[in-house]
């Protein structure tokens, strides 16, 4: 049987609420963990801010739409979602602060990924409410992302200094590196050749 809008729109809405709620645990287990590392810290409770902020925003707009279905689609889609969540954020971890950085990335991605298809979903169905939930939140994500391209190397490195390994500090070329392949990537011509030819 065929679901209609609503059911499309609140199942999104429910993986979203998942994934954030999954995150959000991880993030303050770490804050505790990691406090070793104060410009980590600073880093991830900006990060934990957001993401508490974006539990509220998501446990509003489904009590806003009230029609029983965001509740229902949280307990079916949320165990499903929290697993694969869980498979690249393990709320317990003691491998290092560089993977665990890897695993909270990798985490912000999914959630980026999902809150893009939160907003196309919604602006596709004519649900400028949602639309304008998920933008927000995908632009949230996507900021995250850009600043821990620069925390991850510098916590790399600073590892294995710790780990009394002959580690320079290479930070300024990494993050050149990174520079030059966002920025080529803006210069490439590939998404737009993509969109005009529906490949």
């Amino acid at each position: 049987m065929a679901r209609d809008k609503n059911e499309a729109i609140n199942s999104y809405i429910g993986d979203m609420l998942a994934l954030e709620d999954h995150i959000e645990k991880a993030l303050k287990g770490q804050l505790t963990d990691l406090k070793d590392y104060p410009d980590v810290v600073t880093e991830l409770r900006q990060i934990h801010h957001q993401v508490e902020h974006h539990i509220s925003d998501l446990r509003a707009l489904s009590d806003r739409r009230n029609s029983g279905g965001v509740a229902q689609t949280v307990k079916r889609a949320g165990s499903a979602v929290a697993g694969a969540a869980a498979g690249v954020i393990d709320l317990v971890r003691s491998e290092g602060l560089p993977k665990n950085l890897r695993d909270d990335y990798t985490a912000f991605n999914l959630a980026n990924i999902g809150y893009l298809m939160l907003h196309t979903t919604a602006l596709a169905l004519g649900d400028q409410e949602v639309a304008d939930l998920g933008r927000q939140h995908f632009r949230d994500y996507a900021d995250a992302i850009l600043r821990f391209d620069t925390l991850v190397p510098a916590s790399v490195v600073r590892y294995l200094q710790q780990e009394g390994l002959p580690a320079t500090d290479v930070v300024s070329q990494v993050n050149r590196t990174v520079k030059e392949a966002w920025d080529e990537v803006e210069e490439a011509p590939a998404a737009e050749s993509f969109t005009q030819t529906g490949r």
